[in-house]
């Protein structure tokens, strides 16, 4: 197995969706979310291949052309483990990582490996992003 070269980098692989139109998504959601059940493939596919500004610019077009919160219709067509994994997608970084955060110090015992994740694996912006979102989180 290769060694990295020195100084390598390791970040995240999720990138921009080529040719991505937050209106077009924002209909395809509405449309798989509409009548009875819901197209859970489609919205997997969807939100899966979208980066998480991508996702953010499909939350506003869809109150744009809808008056709704794509959030609120999500947890409300979805259940369980799906609806946490999609809803968790659909929120900015620091207010997936303020949540996280704030479940692993809630209730006995502390759950520092998600602590040391979060935290070890941030930049200096990210943190003050994500304790902004904690003190938004809390207003909430």
């Amino acid at each position: 197995m290769a060694k990295p070269a020195q100084g390598a980098k390791y970040r995240g692989s999720i990138r921009d969706f080529p040719d991505f139109d937050p209106s077009q998504d924002a209909e395809a959601l509405y449309t798989a979310m509409k009548g009875f059940g819901s197209d859970k493939e489609a919205i997997l596919e969807l939100i899966t291949s979208r980066s998480n500004r991508q996702r953010q610019e499909v939350c506003q077009s869809y109150k744009s052309l809808y008056g709704k919160d794509l959030i609120a219709d999500l947890k409300y067509e979805l259940t369980g483990k799906f609806e946490r994994l999609i809803v968790g997608l659909m929120r900015p970084l620091a207010y997936c990582d303020a949540k996280e955060i704030k479940d692993a110090i809630s209730g006995i015992g502390t759950d520092e490996k998600c602590l040391i994740e979060i935290l070890a694996s941030r930049t200096n912006e990210q943190i003050h992003q994500l304790v902004a979102a904690t003190c938004t989180r809390q207003g909430s």
